[in-house]
C-alpha cells in the first residue's frame, strides 16, 4: 500500500456498481411481477366469498399463535430482567471491589514514594560525607605543597627545554619535543571529533529527509483517496437520480398499462351486458307473441323486467365494489413498495456510512503509527546526540577551547 499507492477502492466501487445493477434488475422483476399480479386480482376475486371461511379459521389460529407469542415474550421479558438484576448487582460488588483496589495501590505508591525519598536522603548524605573527606584530601594535598615549596632548595645551572634529560631511559625526550608531540596528538583528537560531528549531522540530515519523504507521501495518499472518495460520492449521486427517474418511468408505464387493461375489461363488461340485455328483450318479446293471454305476457314481462333490473344492480354493484376492492389493494401495494425502498435506502446509506468509517479509522491508525514512527526516531536521535555530548565532555571537559586553555596554562606555570 505505501510502495505502490493503490488500495481495493477500484473493487469496491465495482462491487457496489454490480449491486446496485442487481438491486435495480430485481426492482424491475418486482414491479412488473405487482402488475401482472394487479391484473390478475380481478380473476381471484370470484374465489372471496369461498375463502372466507379458510381465513377466518387462519385468522382465529393467528390470534392464538400471537396469544402464545405474547405470552413467551412476557415471560422472555421476566428472564432478561432477572438476569439484568443479578448483572446490576455483580457489577455493583466489582465496582466495591475496583474502589478498594485503587485504595490498596495509592497506599502503595505512597509507600514506595516514601522509601524512594528515604533512600535519595541517605544517598545525597552519602555523597556529601564523599565530598568532604575529598575536598579535606585535596587541602592536606595543597597544605604539602606549600610546605615543599617552603622549604629552601638549592638552585641548579640553567634548564634548556630542547635538551634531553639523557638518563639512560627508553624513549627519552625533550620537553620540546614532548610538547609538539602532544600538540599533534591534541590536533589528531579534534580532527576525529569534527569527523565524527560531521558525520552524526550527515545522518541527522539524512533521517530527517528520510521522515519528510513518508510524510510527503502520506500527504498525497490521503489526497488521492479524499479525491477518490470525492468521485464516489458524485457517481452514486448520479446513479441514485438516474435509478429514481427509471423507477418513475417504469412506474407510470406499469400504471398506464394497468389502466388500460382495467378498461378494456370494463368495456367489455359493459358490451356483455348490453348483449344480455338484448338476449332478455328478444326473449321477452318472443314469449309476448307466443303467449294467449296479454294479461299474464304483460305480467310476465313486467317480472323479467323488475328481475333484469335488479340483476342489473346487483351486478353494478358487485363491480364497484371488486373496482374499489382493487383500488385499495392497489394503493396499499404502492405504500408498502414506498416502504420498501425507504428502508432499503437507509440500509444502503448505513452500510455506505459503516465502509466510510471503516477507511477513515484505518487511515487514523496509520496516520498515528507514523506520527509514533517520527517521535521514535526523535527520541533516538536525542538520546544519541546526549550520549555523544557526555562522552566528548568525560573526554574534554565543558569544550575543546577549554581544556586547551587548561594545557597551556599549566605549561606555561611549569615552564
Amino acid at each position: 500500500y505505501q510502495e505502490d499507492l493503490h488500495d481495493a477502492s477500484q473493487f469496491y466501487t465495482w462491487q457496489e456498481r454490480m449491486k446496485e445493477q442487481d438491486q435495480s434488475e430485481e426492482e424491475a422483476r418486482v414491479r412488473q411481477r405487482a402488475a401482472e399480479m394487479q391484473l390478475s386480482r380481478e380473476s381471484a376475486m370470484e374465489a372471496y366469498e369461498s375463502s372466507i371461511r379458510r381465513k377466518h379459521i387462519l385468522a382465529e389460529h393467528q390470534r392464538e399463535e400471537l396469544q402464545l407469542g405474547l405470552q413467551m415474550k412476557e415471560r422472555e421479558k421476566l428472564w432478561e430482567l432477572g438476569e439484568k438484576k443479578l448483572l446490576v448487582e455483580e457489577t455493583k460488588e466489582d465496582r466495591g471491589k475496583a474502589r478498594e483496589k485503587e485504595m490498596e495501590i495509592l497506599k502503595e505508591r505512597v509507600n514506595n514514594a516514601d522509601n524512594m525519598r528515604k533512600e535519595r536522603e541517605v544517598e545525597f548524605d552519602r555523597k556529601k560525607k564523599e565530598e568532604e573527606q575529598e575536598m579535606e584530601r585535596k587541602r592536606d594535598l595543597i597544605r604539602q605543597i606549600r610546605a615543599l615549596e617552603k622549604v629552601p632548595v638549592e638552585k641548579y645551572k640553567m634548564f634548556d627545554p630542547a635538551e634531553p634529560p639523557c638518563q639512560g631511559l627508553l624513549d627519552e625526550m625533550s620537553l620540546a619535543e614532548l610538547k609538539e608531540r602532544l600538540r599533534i596528538v591534541e590536533s589528531q583528537r579534534e580532527k576525529e571529533l569534527d569527523m565524527k560531528r560531521e558525520r552524526q549531522l550527515a545522518r541527522k540530515v539524512e533521517k530527517q529527509e528520510e521522515l519528510t519523504e513518508k510524510a510527503e507521501m502520506l500527504a498525497k495518499v490521503r489526497e488521492r483517496a479524499r479525491e477518490e472518495q470525492q468521485q464516489r460520492h458524485e457517481e452514486q449521486k448520479r446513479q441514485k437520480i438516474l435509478e429514481e427517474q427509471q423507477k418513475q418511468r417504469h412506474r407510470e408505464k406499469c400504471i398506464t398499462e394497468v389502466a388500460e387493461k382495467l378498461q378494456l375489461k370494463k368495456r367489455q363488461k359493459k358490451e356483455e351486458e348490453q348483449r344480455l340485455k338484448l338476449e332478455l328483450k328478444e326473449i321477452a318479446t318472443k314469449r309476448q307473441f307466443l303467449a294467449a293471454n296479454a294479461e299474464q305476457v304483460e305480467a310476465k314481462a313486467h317480472a323479467e323486467q323488475q328481475a333484469g333490473l335488479d340483476r342489473e344492480a346487483m351486478k353494478r354493484q358487485k363491480v364497484s365494489l371488486i373496482e374499489q376492492r382493487k383500488k385499495n389493494q392497489t394503493k396499499v401495494g404502492e405504500v408498502q413498495q414506498r416502504r420498501d425502498n425507504q428502508e432499503r435506502d437507509i440500509e444502503e446509506y448505513q452500510q455506505l456510512q459503516q465502509t466510510v468509517t471503516a477507511r477513515v479509522e484505518r487511515a487514523k491508525a496509520a496516520d498515528l503509527a507514523l506520527k509514533e514512527e517520527i517521535l521514535q526516531s526523535v527520541k533516538s536521535a536525542r538520546n544519541m546526540q546526549r550520549q555523544v555530548a557526555k562522552k566528548s565532555m568525560a573526554e574534554l571537559g565543558h569544550s575543546s577551547n577549554a581544556y586547551m586553555k587548561r594545557i597551556q596554562n599549566r605549561m606555561a606555570t611549569s615552564c
